[in-house]
């Protein structure tokens, strides 16, 4: 009887960990920003809704968390808010297609059951963009759910309640143009 459920306990280990072999912090990371950045730099906003870029692409829902996809989404959807002044995912305004080659993943931290990823983007010449990425697992799966601007040292606070409320308040208060 032990040795059956010892066997059985082995058996699943092995398969959980066998699940997980192709699908890293770090690969997640890399596949993510190649795809992501070429299509920011691509971006035409006469097609926004069919970009890779829009909140509800097959990119997004399979590379970022779903909190996170959300919130990005509610935010986008504010008028005149100030709680992202920039894109989520680079910290760029614009980005141009020669800078994507200059993408740099390093290795990932494991950090409260989740990872965090150091990347460097290319912004021109030989200049680079510190980022951290943080991913945790969602549906058997990496995700990214925040990301932090290390060279400047700013962080877009997606998930505060309070400036989103502000926001939406503001834009309730002032609904721009109609």
């Amino acid at each position: 009887m032990l040795k059956g459920l010892f066997v059985a306990l082995l058996c699943v280990m092995l398969t959980s960990c066998a699940t997980h072999s192709d699908d890293t912090a770090e690969k997640t990371t890399l596949a993510f920003y190649q795809q992501y950045l070429q299509a920011f730099a691509d971006f035409d906003p006469a097609n926004a809704e069919q970009s890779p870029l829009a909140n509800n692409s097959p990119l997004i829902k399979r590379y970022v968390a779903s909190d996170t996809a959300s919130r990005l989404a509610e935010i986008d959807g504010i008028y005149e808010q100030e709680i992202v002044g920039a894109d989520y995912f680079t910290y760029c305004q614009d980005y141009a297609p020669e800078w994507v080659k200059a993408l740099l993943v390093g290795k990932a931290s494991m950090q409260f059951g989740g990872a965090k990823v150091p990347v460097s983007i290319g912004i021109g010449g030989d200049k680079y963009l510190q980022l951290m990425v943080y991913l945790k697992r969602e549906d058997n799966t990496w995700k990214i759910y925040r990301v932090r601007n290390v060279t400047d040292n700013v962080e877009q606070y997606i998930f505060d309640d309070i400036a989103i409320k502000n926001a939406k308040a503001y834009a309730k208060d002032n609904p721009g143009p109609q």
